[in-house]
């Protein structure tokens, strides 16, 4: 039963979880099957034996005082620890939740209207948004609206349920690009063109160890084709991404396979075919206004209360050091939201809080009483941003969190973002200074090391920052230092950091940084210890990372395929367009019966009904009427491809879904057998 408070809640979804894990724990739930499922529902392993995190999912980051409420009651009874954190996709996360007490949890944040559906897991993930969403003088629309419906729209898709990998949207209500679109999989950019509201659709970007620039998919679509385009790519995604090799599996690896005209080619294929099938709204489903700013104007990582372009109205910046939410300041702050008459917060991009909706009147006050609860504003030089490290996360070389507060933007205010790991959870590789850790080898010995990434833009314009050198983790700070000092003194005038970096370039660094990454024998002593570690650094490897997700089994994607072209087939129908359904019901049928097969143990990949029913017939001899039944569906199908008799068409679609409906039954009873499958350990990401 969905919940009214939040449409991405489905309470089933709890019970459904909660037996899945009495399975698992009883040993009759194959552990790798188990993983896909709770990593659907925001779940992690962590670092530590029997112990998740678990992530909460806010499209845009937006909140309400009664959740900040909810997220402090699960803290204090579900987890181990005293708070929550917020990463850098505008999602909460909690650490130490016991196993066994996840459902629960999922219960308490669910009275609460707080969604952990496809939070983790190969499904679209949070959809984040421009941190003054709805509240920019620059912005085109409120993108918010945007957000909710394609979170809306995607979650529990057919489609998205199991991709190859994790699929990453940002929403962005101008031109600047605020939301970084540049490094996901799809940017979203309100613009306009002969005052036309629609979108520019930027794809293919992605960070991590192989970070890549987007491609420019559309330079303009109409507002109300967005559904169909989006989808369009993730169609891409899911027929060509390689479910094999995860760590090639992100989209941005299908630009390197098919080239960027390739690719674009792939996505108008699947765009003719969704644009098809949807049926788009007859009304804008919001206002566009008309901007009295240029975004350039504008500056989005805000250090004191800003002016919206609602009259009298304020967004106030609050400062989270390290993102970190304690259970008392979570009420303390919802008790003050309160008694202000304020119902809008948001997490950041750089893990920090606004207010929005603030009046003038009442920005002094209100800033005295968050100052009272150990809450001030942003401050020049705090733009200092990590990812858990060592701290939680298995796939932690480095303690990401320890170094965090060693460091500062200084006077230049520059962001500086740190990674335990090569991964991209902390964006190094998009802020002026980033750092991801490692290990590097001195003289025999393993050093705690961070390589510098310099003048990095996540921005549609921007670019991926240059790799400097590797620092020894102990100095890093000095590293950090130097960067900033060097800047102000060789700065050309009006320059910012990131030009003064390409000016630069990488030669320059080295030799900058030439006496912090130099190494000697004699200096071991002092450098082989990590920050807040008194234990000699090693890497421990504990596993492949749950951040590459969990495939699905053949037979179970299988199912989802089938469901999806059976969504497809009623569209197509209700358009009158009886060819694409009688398609999409040939898919359906074919879909459905290869999962049959591949529970057999036979040849999943046979297609055509002069092989599948041999096949199935060898198989299942026992279930002659359903055979019988998918023989004549095959037939009439055949019939009303040839026909396109718009009368037989809802006859198909009802005898297809009870195919499917078989095929289900049978995979779910083959998914209840006993399995003693040793589960992997994982890693986690924002």
């Amino acid at each position: 039963m969905t919940n009214a408070l939040n449409p991405l809640i489905d309470s089933k979804d709890f019970d459904d979880y909660d037996q899945h894990l009495q399975n698992f724990l009883q040993g009759s739930l194959d552990p790798h099957r188990f993983v896909a499922i709770r990593l659907n529902l925001g779940i992690y392993a962590q670092r530590q034996d029997g112990m998740c995190m678990v992530r909460a999912k806010l499209p845009g980051g937006r909140m309400t005082p009664n959740q900040l409420l909810g997220f402090a009651e699960a803290a204090e009874k579900h987890s181990g620890t005293d708070s929550v954190h917020i990463t850098t996709r505008q999602d909460i996360q909690f650490h130490f939740v016991p196993l066994e007490k996840t459902p629960e949890l999922q219960r308490t944040l669910g009275k609460y209207g707080i969604a952990t559906r496809e939070a983790g897991g190969n499904t679209v993930r949070n959809i984040t948004g421009c941190s003054l969403s709805g509240a920019c003088p620059a912005e085109h629309v409120d993108i918010n609206a945007y957000i909710d419906q394609t979170a809306n729209y995607f979650i529990r898709h057919p489609l998205t349920a199991s991709m190859p990998r994790k699929f990453k949207i940002s929403f962005s209500g101008c031109e600047s690009d605020c939301a970084n679109g540049l490094v996901h999989d799809l940017g979203v950019i309100a613009t306009r063109k002969a005052g036309r509201p629609g979108f520019r659709l930027l794809a293919g970007g992605g960070l991590g160890g192989k970070p890549k620039e987007a491609i420019l998919l559309e330079s303009f679509i109409e507002e109300d084709q967005l559904i169909p385009a989006i989808e369009a790519v993730l169609s891409v995604h899911d027929k060509y991404s390689d479910r094999k090799r995860k760590m090639r599996s992100r989209i941005k690896f299908l630009l390197d396979k098919f080239g960027v005209d390739g690719f674009i080619e792939k996505y108008r294929i699947e765009y003719a075919r969704t644009s098809n099938a949807y049926s788009a709204n007859s009304q804008p489903i919001t206002t566009w206004r008309e901007r009295t700013v240029d975004g350039t104007q504008i500056k989005t990582t805000l250090r004191a209360p800003t002016a919206q372009h609602q009259e009298d109205l304020n967004i106030l910046p609050v400062s989270i050091p390290d993102g970190r939410l304690t259970i008392q300041t979570l009420r303390d702050l919802a008790d003050l939201l309160y008694a202000e008459g304020l119902h809008d917060i948001r997490t950041t991009l750089d893990q920090n809080l606004s207010i929005f909706n603030v009046p003038t009147d009442r920005l002094g006050s209100l800033t005295v009483a968050l100052k009272t609860l150990g809450l001030k504003l942003p401050r020049c030089g705090d733009q200092v941003v990590s990812c858990p490290g060592t701290a939680t996360c298995p796939l932690g070389i480095t303690a990401s969190r320890q170094m965090a507060p060693r460091l500062s933007g200084g006077v230049g205010d520059l962001s500086v973002r740190v990674n335990g790991c090569q991964n991209g959870c902390a964006n190094a590789t998009i802020s002026d200074i980033g750092l991801y850790g490692k290990g590097r080898r001195h003289h025999g010995r393993l050093v705690p090391s961070y390589t510098l990434q310099l003048g990095g833009d996540g921005s549609e314009g921007g670019s991926i920052g240059i790799n400097g050198p590797d620092i020894p983790a102990v100095r890093v700070p000095s590293a950090v230092s130097l960067l900033h000092d060097s800047y102000f003194a060789d700065r050309q005038e009006g320059e910012s950091f990131r030009d003064w970096v390409k000016r630069e370039g990488r030669e320059y660094f080295d030799e900058l940084l030439s006496h912090l990454s130099t190494v000697g024998a004699m200096e071991l002593a002092f450098l082989t210890r990590d920050h807040g570690d008194s234990s000699v650094f090693k890497v421990e490897s504990l596993g492949v990372g749950e951040c590459a997700g969990a495939q699905a089994a053949p037979a179970d994607k299988l199912l989802l395929d089938a469901r999806y072209e059976s969504d497809l087939s009623v569209s197509f129908g209700a358009k009158n367009k009886q060819a694409d359904a009688g398609e999409s019901l040939d898919n359906q049928i074919t879909y459905s019966a290869q999962a049959l097969l591949e529970i057999a143990g036979l040849d999943g990949k046979l297609t055509g009904e002069a092989l599948l029913l041999p096949a199935l017939r060898t198989a299942y001899p026992a279930n002659t009427a359903e055979l019988h039944q998918l023989e004549q569906l095959f037939t009439d199908l055949r019939d009303f491809q040839n026909t396109l008799d718009e009368l037989q068409l809802p006859e198909l679609i009802t005898a297809a879904k009870a195919i499917t409906a078989w095929a289900e039954t049978l995979v779910t009873e083959f998914n209840k057998r006993p399995h003693s499958t040793e589960e992997p350990r994982s890693g986690t990401d924002g």
